[in-house]
């Protein structure tokens, strides 16, 4: 049964949180969905197999979901505000030393905080074909699912948004997705504020040096079809950590994994919070 709650983040903004499994499940898993999704991305996960014994967690980023849509670009813009969102949740949910999924633009969020807050209160980090570099001087590290679709998803004209949102979830998947889960995932984008989505796709970040000072145990999963962030930004994430990355290439599998290959998902998460806990 997933349970639905709010938190307060940075400068008072409320975000919205869906929790599943025992409040005493542990380690607890905190989910940090992509670019305009939302905590709903997580949906077929919190109600899998890991909740019959992790604390599983998923946010509603600030600008997204049913969390607060704070106006102007400012709140999306430095990172200090994601970083004190996350800190909020896990301090408010008293969430110890969970592990952190992030998903695509999720990466960012997490480096965010990584550069604020350090590892410390972290179990470990498993990133999900995350991009913890972004900008110019990243743009080899993403495909054509992202590169073709970027000026549209930046539009403010309702129509040629859409149209690009939807181009860009169909091209998550190295398959076909179910069309209940393409029209969820539009839904989804359409809910995020053009000023939001400007805001996160101007950023050009590289948290390469917040990966190399991490001491926590760190793990990257990613379709080898992926189309939207390519296959080598991970490789990336395993050589910045150097002394505990390591890196799983899912075969036929797209920008998706939890999605297009659940189980195998759910195999090497679980295989990772063990490893990490003990």
């Amino acid at each position: 049964m997933v349970r639905t709650r709010f938190v307060e983040g940075s400068g008072g903004v409320r975000l919205a949180v869906d929790e599943s499994g025992p409040a005493s499940g542990a380690p607890s898993i905190l989910f940090v969905h992509g670019l305009a999704q939302g905590r709903g991305s997580w949906d077929e996960v919190l109600r899998g197999r890991l909740a019959e014994r992790h604390r599983l967690v998923a946010i509603d980023l600030r600008g997204h979901g049913d969390s607060d849509k704070p106006e102007g670009d400012g709140p999306y813009v430095d990172g200090v505000h994601f970083a004190g969102d996350l800190e909020a949740v896990i301090q408010q949910l008293g969430l110890v030393r969970p592990v952190v999924v992030a998903w695509s633009y999720g990466g960012v969020v997490v480096g965010d905080y990584l550069r604020r807050h350090g590892d410390e209160a972290l179990g470990g980090l498993f990133f999900v074909a995350a991009s913890l570099k972004t900008g110019k001087p990243a743009r080899a590290l993403f495909g054509p699912g992202m590169m073709s679709n970027a000026r549209g998803l930046m539009s403010e004209d309702g129509a040629t948004y859409e149209s690009s949102a939807r181009a860009f979830v169909e091209a998550c998947a190295a398959g076909t997705l179910d069309a209940s889960r393409v029209d969820a995932s539009v839904r989804a984008m359409q809910r995020v504020p053009v000023n939001v989505r400007r805001a996160l796709l101007s950023r050009a970040e590289d948290y390469s040096v917040e990966l190399e000072r991490c001491r926590r145990p760190v793990a990257t999963l990613h379709g080898e079809l992926d189309q939207v962030v390519l296959p080598a930004m991970s490789r990336e994430v395993v050589l910045a950590c150097a002394r505990s990355g390591q890196g799983t290439w899912l075969p036929g599998v797209g920008h998706v994994p939890f999605m297009e290959a659940t189980p195998r998902f759910e195999d090497a998460l679980a295989s990772f919070v063990a490893q990490a806990s003990s």
